[in-house]
């Protein structure tokens, strides 16, 4: 990250001083903090989770709540003034048969482009192998084109193979040999479609030359949920916008966001679902620990004013603190540290808020650009 970025104190690091983040400033208060503002992909869904304003018919009329929001007005899923109604919109643009944009075939780009990296985990003597950037990008807009076309009561009418997943030039992803059908549509088909996708996305891992057992645990959880015989059509949002898929450079974002949601808000209103969150983080036992014994991140906890303790409440404020000041001790790379040392954090916030209803009323979904 470059020098331009500024980093404020914490109201509990080891400087005192306000509660600023330098990376995220919280987007859903009002007068009324429990009233999150309305967002398209948001809207009521009827049979098998399919949208009305999105199958046809007659123009659905909605106005969204908020200041400086105004009315919106809707018809067929698409806003007056033409954006998209929806990122999980079906798309027929993801389908692409003679494209002249040089799309390349998934077998080729993975020869040479490998997906699982082995990265130094600084402050220590370890490494550590997670997914490159490119690897998640491919993952989540495979997800996006089957929950796009489930939105809309499509499954694929074949299971999905590597031979048919193009990629382009510019990091565009696209299907060919494809088709998918409306008739029959159930959960069983939607969770078809997943657990297929799951079993491309590790061919494509195994074709880049990675071993499927060194995954990252977040990761791992990722392909578990792609293979889940409960998924519902609600888990749709946590597969599209789960954290193993979040590019590095984001990942400070969202956790600042995460940390104001389950903390700060769900603090003052509603304890139980806060205390549900901290109680299912991982790590209680080692975090201290592993902070500690890596030297990059022990510099916050023996620089801190007020000493860590073993509990799940000091995890996310140590994370927080060092989140909030990146450029402290002058590394670029503490973000990837972090994820290295806790891969699984970050995930489970996500999970837990997820399961506590509280996961859509966040940006999260804005986060993986």
């Amino acid at each position: 990250m470059g020098n331009a970025l500024r980093c404020f104190g914490g109201e509990d690091d080891h400087h005192g001083g306000g509660g600023h983040y330098p990376y995220y400033q919280p987007q859903y208060y009002s007068h009324d903090p429990t009233a999150a503002v309305p967002r398209p992909h948001q809207q009521a869904l009827g049979r098998h989770g399919v949208s009305p304003a999105t199958v046809g018919g007659g123009a659905l009329r909605q106005q969204a709540a908020g200041p400086n929001i105004g009315h919106l007005q809707w018809s067929n899923g698409v806003l007056a003034n033409g954006v998209a109604a929806s990122q999980y919109q079906n798309n027929t643009e993801d389908i692409d048969e003679s494209s002249a944009e040089g799309l390349r075939d998934a077998k080729s780009y993975a020869k040479a482009n490998p997906m699982l990296i082995q990265v130094p985990v600084l402050g220590t003597r370890r490494k550590f192998w997670r997914l490159s950037d490119n690897a998640t990008r491919i993952s989540r807009k495979l997800a996006l084109i089957l929950r796009s076309q489930h939105s809309v009561g499509k499954f694929l009418s074949a299971p999905l193979q590597v031979s048919n997943v193009w990629i382009g030039s510019t990091g565009t992803v696209k299907l060919r040999g494809v088709s998918f059908n409306g008739e029959g549509f159930s959960i069983e088909r939607v969770r078809d479609d997943y657990k297929n996708l799951s079993k491309v996305l590790q061919a494509l891992i195994r074709i880049s030359g990675g071993n499927v057992a060194k995954l990252p645990p977040d990761y791992s959880g990722f392909l578990a949920l792609l293979g889940d015989d409960n998924l519902r059509m609600k888990d749709e949002f946590l597969i599209v916008n789960n954290a193993a898929l979040l590019p590095m450079k984001n990942r400070t974002e969202v956790f600042l966001m995460l940390h104001e949601r389950i903390v700060k808000y769900l603090g003052r209103t509603n304890k139980a679902k806060k205390k549900s969150i901290l109680s299912k983080l991982p790590y209680e036992n080692d975090w201290l620990d592993t902070a500690r014994a890596n030297a990059q991140i022990n510099q916050w906890v023996v620089n801190a004013q007020n000493e860590y303790k073993k509990t799940q409440s000091d995890l996310l404020r140590l994370n927080r603190n060092v989140r909030s000041h990146l450029h402290e001790y002058n590394d670029d790379d503490i973000e990837e540290i972090l994820y290295c040392e806790w891969p699984e954090l970050l995930a489970v916030m996500v999970k837990m808020l997820h399961l506590e209803g509280e996961l859509e009323v966040t940006d999260i979904q804005n986060k993986f650009g």
